[in-house]
């Protein structure tokens, strides 16, 4: 124990450096952003990673930080960045969840209507509430937390704290990643929605061939609330599909977070 602590003393400005990175992811990777994730709960979870991860490492692999306060500066906040881009990129998985249900929204009638989510005091669509928090579940359900700490430990080992800065070499590699990963969300949105916009595209149609041939129906009265059932059962029916492609989407994500390391990597 004493030995443990003689190296946390000796090494603290290291343990500094990767508890500001676990710090970055926290602030906005799935689970641990919620607003209901108390502040100084985070903190300390923060610091207990960090501290599992820094007693982990030999005192053979532990870097040394630059001694003057300036470049020690510009090492934290590098750190602090490097863990907002790995959280912000396992966010952005949620992030195709919510378009994906705006879609639905709009298909079934919805694009108006909004509900405050509880945990963000936003306005956001109910289909997109629900997917968000049935993804929630399947995260956690499947150790996505845990797999998030092993990708954590991984960053460390593939990008050392207090490792070399980031070169402006790399900013082409950056930009395209980024470009690949947004544009690859709008795409993911839209792939979750197509079942819901194709069964609803055939209803409507299916609607369209009644109305010309009973035009006495109002189909005003008739489509909208069809349109709404139709479209939650068939929600409700493909929700095995849905849980196995969140589950895969989640292995992608942390996939991509690993291509990110390795952009960054010397």
């Amino acid at each position: 124990m004493e030995a443990v602590i003689n190296t946390m003393l000796n090494h603290l400005d290291v343990l500094l450096l990767m508890m500001t990175r676990v710090a970055g992811i926290m602030v906005l990777a799935p689970v641990f952003n919620f607003p209901g994730f108390n502040n100084l709960a985070k903190i300390g979870l923060s610091f207990m990673i960090a501290l599992i991860l820094f007693l982990a490492m030999p005192a053979s692999a532990l870097p040394v930080p630059p001694q003057d306060l300036f470049s020690y500066a510009l090492v934290v906040a590098q750190e602090v960045l490097l863990g907002l881009a790995i959280g912000f990129i396992m966010q952005l998985v949620f992030a195709a969840i919510l378009t994906a249900g705006q879609l639905i929204d709009i298909q079934l009638g919805f694009g108006i209507v909004n509900i405050i989510d509880p945990l963000w005091g936003a306005q956001v669509p109910m289909t997109g509430v629900f997917l968000q928090i049935l993804a929630l579940l399947i995260f956690v359900i499947f150790d996505g937390h845990l797999l998030l700490i092993q990708v954590l430990a991984d960053s460390f080992r593939i990008l050392p704290a207090a490792g070399s800065p980031f070169s402006l070499a790399l900013a082409g590699s950056i930009t395209d990643f980024i470009v690949r990963l947004v544009s690859g969300v709008l795409l993911i949105g839209v792939q979750l929605a197509m079942p819901i916009i194709g069964i609803i595209l055939i209803n409507d149609i299916a609607l369209g061939l009644v109305s010309r041939t009973v035009p006495q129906m109002n189909l005003f009265v008739i489509g909208i609330p069809l349109k709404i059932i139709v479209g939650v059962t068939f929600l409700w029916i493909t929700l095995p599909f849905y849980i196995d492609g969140l589950n895969r989407l989640f292995t992608l994500s942390f996939t991509q977070v690993s291509d990110f390391l390795r952009i960054l990597s010397p």
